[in-house]
């Protein structure tokens, strides 16, 4: 089957828009001329025989992402020139592309015949110049001699295009999923063992820097997966440090390292990620091309800014972490592991706010995004030339079972090669266990947060980032927070949410003009957009004071209702043992209770971006 997107690419005079054009009529799909989207900045450069760099090229290809996305199917004429531009298409979605190979000569001769375009022919020695030939692991190529006649040339590429692999370049290193799969400990051991002798201690790595999730990761399997490679690659004789991806997250306690690592994992050899302090600037994703991916929503520039601890000179980052739906990027795990778990202050709340500004309903559960897009950009730009990387990635699923493991996924390097490969795998499998689309709106959800896992509001909301989609107009939603005993992770982020509270987008926005701190902060005002019901439903917080949990008035005073957990606790019914799934309470009223709101996503429908 033909892929629903694809890409005629070539050099200058190669004639990929006549193909392109032609082929599209043929098969009823749209053209899409790639040159029309062009800044006039680039326009005007390469009239003056000013060749294009990549920087000038990013922005452009956004767009034509864009495009490409929103359109059922199209023929798409684009020069494609080097791998990374392909790639970058490839994030569309379902992409093949056709190469129209031509001589310099026949390339210059096609340029200097043509009348009314802004690329001359001077310009064609420096096509060839950036001009990087798809290799031969680039399976969803095809390759045309494209020296003849224009319809002789779409005939061979409609007959042959049946035979092209959409979507992606590369395939995981390894593959071990199913929905109905459950991967016990004792099997996760062996692959754990497989993939550190053949992936790491094969490859001569010596000093590996292993990156899992913190302990609000808990039920990941990334714990104990990090605690068995610490082990293994230990015996072999590596140098192994832990810096775990806190984002701005709290550091963790000797409790919560021997609980998430399971006493394998010494908390000496335990690094601290400092996301204010301790970090290298390593460029940015410009302003023009954050414009491109949010259609002009947000139009200013994300600095990439990392722990410089990551750049310490190890000879492989070993990257482990769980793909699940996530309210700022869409599908956490993969470069979102590096880029914002081990991301400076800049970094986390520009991409956190740019999560925010376009609609963290139209972005939750879906595997590309434009926060996606701009964290795997600055990933392969600016982090994977400096650091080789090793990505094993979990999915799990809360069954009324418990928790299992259905899949395991490896790859290496960046989103265009194995690494992306599995990351795509991955989401797809997660979209599959973690997503439940629900016939009707809940009228009443009770979510039960793991005092292990949450001690914040900040991490708590995931009760209600995870179930907003799914629950009816005038609905409540009840949070059981046993472990709660603040609002942000640091003092600044909670001064910042007990100033403002979760009061919807209207006030916050109106307090990021106000405020300096909070615009200083752009993270917590996307924090407080996400974790208000923008008054379509009640938030119900179920703390203990008695035991060191926020007070009522505390919860209340960020624009939360309260009520006592005990009293909450018993009036449900809830024990140790409830499952997710339709419960009543004493009174017989139903309600629907959610044990573990971070493994999933509840919804009447996902909404596309």
């Amino acid at each position: 089957m033909a892929p629903t997107h694809v890409v005629v690419m070539g050099v200058a005079g190669s004639g990929k828009s006549t193909v392109a054009s032609i082929l599209a009529a043929r098969r009823a799909m749209r053209f899409v001329e790639a040159d029309e989207l062009h800044s006039e900045a680039s326009i005007a450069k390469m009239a003056a025989g000013v060749p294009l760099t990549d920087d000038d090229r990013w922005p452009w290809l956004a767009a034509l992402r864009q495009v490409m996305r929103g359109e059922r199917a199209a023929v798409v004429a684009c020069s494609a020139l080097k791998r990374c531009h392909r790639d970058a298409l490839r994030a569309a979605g379902d992409v093949g592309f056709v190469f129209l190979e031509v001589d310099r000569d026949e390339a210059v001769r096609r340029a200097e015949g043509r009348t009314g375009h802004f690329m001359a022919a001077t310009m064609i020695d420096s096509q060839f110049a950036a001009l990087e030939a798809p290799s031969g692991d680039e399976s969803d190529v095809l390759w045309v001699d494209a020296s003849g006649e224009s319809r002789l040339v779409v005939d061979q590429v409609d007959a042959e295009l049946v035979t092209l692999s959409a979507g992606t370049a590369t395939s995981p290193l390894r593959s071990t999923a199913a929905t109905t799969r459950s991967i016990s400990i004792d099997e996760l051991r062996e692959i754990v063992d497989e993939i550190a002798t053949s992936e790491v201690i094969a490859t001569g790595a010596r000093r590996v820097l292993l990156v899992p999730p913190d302990h609000t990761r808990l039920h990941s399997r990334a714990g104990e997966i990090t605690g068995m490679l610490y082990e293994r690659l230990s015996s072999a004789g590596c140098e192994i440090a832990v810096l775990p991806a806190l984002g701005t997250h709290k550091a963790m306690t000797h409790d919560e390292v021997r609980l998430l690592f399971a006493d394998r994992v010494p908390f000496t050899s335990i690094l601290q990620h400092r996301w204010r302090d301790g970090l290298i600037h390593l460029g940015e994703i410009r302003a023009d091309e954050i414009s491109a991916l949010t259609a002009g929503r947000m139009a200013s520039p994300i600095p990439v800014e990392v722990d410089e601890q990551l750049l310490n000179g190890w000879d492989l980052v070993v990257s482990v972490g769980q793909v699940v739906p996530h309210e700022v990027i869409g599908m956490a795990g993969f470069t979102k592991n590096l880029v914002i778990g081990l991301g400076g202050a800049r970094t986390i709340h520009c991409s956190h706010f740019l999560g925010a500004v376009c609609d963290m309903e139209r972005i939750m559960g879906r595997v590309h995004t434009p926060v996606r897009d701009v964290v795997d950009a600055a990933f392969d730009r600016f982090v994977a030339p400096r650091v080789p990387v090793l990505w094993v990635l979990t999915v799990v699923e809360d069954t009324t079972k418990g928790v299992v493991q259905r899949g395991l996924f490896v790859g290496r390097g960046r989103s265009g090669e194995s690494g992306g490969a599995a990351y795509r795998a991955a989401a797809d499998l997660a979209a599959r266990c973690n997503i439940t689309i629900v016939s009707e709106p809940f009228r009443r959800v009770a979510c039960w947060l793991d005092p292990g896992e949450f001690s914040s509001t900040w991490l708590g909301n995931k009760a209600i980032y995870r179930t907003r989609m799914a629950l009816a107009d005038d609905g409540e939603l009840i949070v059981l927070a046993p472990g709660v005993s603040r609002f942000g992770e640091d003092t600044t982020i909670d001064t910042l949410i007990r100033r403002h509270g979760y009061r919807g987008t209207p006030a916050t926005l109106n307090a990021l003009r106000k405020d300096p701190g909070l615009t200083a902060n752009l993270g917590a005002a996307a924090h407080l957009i996400h974790g208000s019901s923008e008054g379509r439903f009640k938030i119900v917080y179920c703390t203990n004071p008695d035991a060191g949990g926020l007070t009522r008035q505390e919860v209340e005073g960020v624009g939360y209702t309260w009520r006592p957990l005990p009293d909450e606790q018993d009036h449900l019914g809830l024990t140790a043992a409830t499952t997710t799934g339709p419960q009543r309470d004493r009174k017989g009223t139903p309600f629907h209770y959610i044990a573990n709101p971070a493994l999933g996503l509840w919804a009447t429908t996902v909404r596309s971006q």
